[in-house]
């Protein structure tokens, strides 16, 4: 899925609860199949977490089927940090 390797992205929009709503799928299962708690993924959806790492991101995107710039990148996003 990934075309470029991605460090942190800081300060975006995202499509996340969107996305899972549409496919019917709770929170606690997205939480499970991305490796992550079910806050995270609320914090995330409801952009009180300030940044989110390219793994999770991608675990995340995995989790739901979908390329991860339909989730995270057809908004405005202020900064993306590049892995060296």
């Amino acid at each position: 899925m990934c075309y470029y390797p991605i460090k942190e992205v800081l300060h975006m929009d995202n499509k996340l609860r969107e996305i899972r709503l549409d496919i019917g799928m709770p929170i606690a299962e997205l939480a499970r199949r991305a490796k992550t708690s079910r806050q995270t993924i609320h914090a995330i959806e409801n952009k009180s977490r300030k940044s989110i790492s390219g793994s999770l991101m991608f675990r995340i995107a995995d989790a739901l089927k979908r390329d991860e710039r339909e989730i995270f990148f057809d908004h405005h996003v202020t900064h993306v940090e590049q892995s060296a």
